[in-house]
């Protein structure tokens, strides 16, 4: 948990950054936001932690940004986060608990820092996702969103919601969305789309001839009576 009280500050110099430190007792996570270079507050958490970083500029060819990691009480340098040339955001995973700080160097950015605190569990489906090693229960879960190459011959939309798909057997698969597919209730022509990653024997989407891409949800097998 984080141990801090509110704290905010207002450090004036070649550039202003303001930082704002939420109460433990309010909520589970500590944000910093600022312009141009700084430090935030010193932090103290239990591990493991996520730090959740966006920066954004108005001109985007100049701008730079680099995070520093540093020791909380002894101020001793630990490491480089992220160094970019532009504008980003992203997600770094921290297993260690204890007294930190960030330091800031940019140049034309705004930034916003957001630390949260997660569990075990969290860390660890973080981790496995991070390097390509999914659960049977992802597998499953991916698989039902897909549609095999080859095994429909017919199809036929169901308003905007849902797609029918027939072979010559008359099974039928029912493809839904997790969103309405504007334009599918009057599509006459459809393309079927495959992952970006992946083989290319499955469908996970469709485009209409407008340019509209959209992504199944659920797909079901019935068999017709």
């Amino acid at each position: 948990m984080f141990t801090r009280n509110r704290y905010c500050q207002l450090i004036i110099g070649l550039f202003a950054v303001q930082f704002c430190m939420a109460s433990a007792a309010d909520t589970d996570h500590v944000r910093f936001e600022g312009e141009g270079n700084g430090r935030t507050a010193v932090f103290e958490t239990d591990g493991p932690w996520m730090l959740d970083w966006s920066i954004h500029s108005d001109m985007p060819s100049l701008a730079i940004f680099e995070m520093r990691l540093h020791e909380g009480v002894s101020g001793d340098y630990i490491g480089s986060l992220v160094e970019l040339h532009g504008t980003g955001s992203g997600l770094k995973l921290f297993e260690e608990g204890g007294d930190y700080q960030i330091a800031i160097v940019a140049r034309n950015v705004a930034w916003e820092l957001k630390i949260t605190q997660i569990s075990e569990g969290q860390a660890a489906e973080t981790k496995r996702m991070s390097i390509g090693e999914p659960t049977l229960q992802d597998s499953t879960r991916e698989t039902l969103r897909l549609v095999r190459e080859g095994t429909f011959s017919e199809w036929r939309p169901e308003g905007n919601d849902a797609l029918l798909l027939f072979d010559n057997n008359r099974m039928r698969w029912r493809a839904t969305f997790a969103q309405p597919c504007p334009g599918l209730e009057s599509a006459t022509v459809i393309s079927f789309v495959t992952p970006a990653a992946g083989g290319l024997e499955d469908y996970d989407s469709i485009l209409l001839d407008d340019g509209t891409r959209c992504y199944f949800d659920r797909v079901v097998a019935t068999r017709l009576d």
